[in-house]
């Protein structure tokens, strides 16, 4: 009897660490990906040009699959919340995810391809197209920005009337950070930025959500 009452005590004090860690990991991957954003974006070029070309073309290799994870983000953030909104939000995410992959490939990957190649090869014409290359993925970037925004501006707004002032700063920073995105990419400073601010609030949300659940 003793020893039962013993375990049973062990087992009720280990009980927080073992929730603690539950919320770990759930946070850790929603702020993995701006993070990682955020840490490429220092090194992004701020032009495309012979001497930046290489790195353009092998970054946004790298961004490719990294870029998805922003509306896989609002995804988890929107787990278990229903209604119109809801869905609006999801679709925004959707959308995000199918059209700012075009402004990677475009106007990263295949511009970086050609102007490094046409630098190698010495053969200059071939850059010139560039601005279409460019003017193409910066409208599907556009479309996919703002469907974040959007998809941003939902999540925060449901997740605050869901669970009240304890969301109230995750909101802001991620509506925040989205508008800074439809702007500045992951530039530096100001696109790293919005990526930084981006990882804070949804760990902030993501921290709310689990608190909530724990709660029952």
């Amino acid at each position: 009897m003793a020893e039962s009452f013993v375990a049973g005590r062990a087992g009720a004090a280990a009980s927080p660490v073992a929730r603690s860690r539950g919320r770990l990991w759930p946070l850790v991957g929603i702020v993995a990906g701006p993070l990682a954003l955020a840490a490429l974006g220092t090194t992004h070029p701020m032009h495309l040009d012979g001497g930046t070309a290489g790195w353009w073309f092998h970054l946004h290799l790298l961004l490719i699959p990294l870029f998805p994870l922003l509306g896989i983000n609002l995804w988890w953030l929107l787990a278990g919340e229903r209604g119109p909104l809801a869905w609006v939000g999801r679709v925004a995410a959707f959308v995000y995810l199918t059209f700012y992959g075009g402004l990677d490939l475009l106007a990263g990957v295949a511009a970086g391809l050609v102007r490094d190649r046409a630098t190698q090869g010495g053969t200059g014409e071939f850059a010139n197209v560039e601005p279409w290359l460019f003017m193409t993925g910066n409208q599907l970037g556009d479309i996919g920005a703002y469907a974040f925004l959007l998809g941003a501006a939902l999540t925060g707004g449901l997740l605050l009337a869901r669970h009240g002032g304890r969301a109230a700063p995750g909101a802001a920073l991620l509506l925040l950070a989205a508008l800074l995105f439809t702007r500045s990419h992951i530039y530096f400073p100001v696109g790293v930025g919005a990526m930084l601010l981006l990882a804070v609030g949804c760990g902030w949300l993501q921290w709310v959500r689990l608190g909530a659940a724990a709660r029952g």
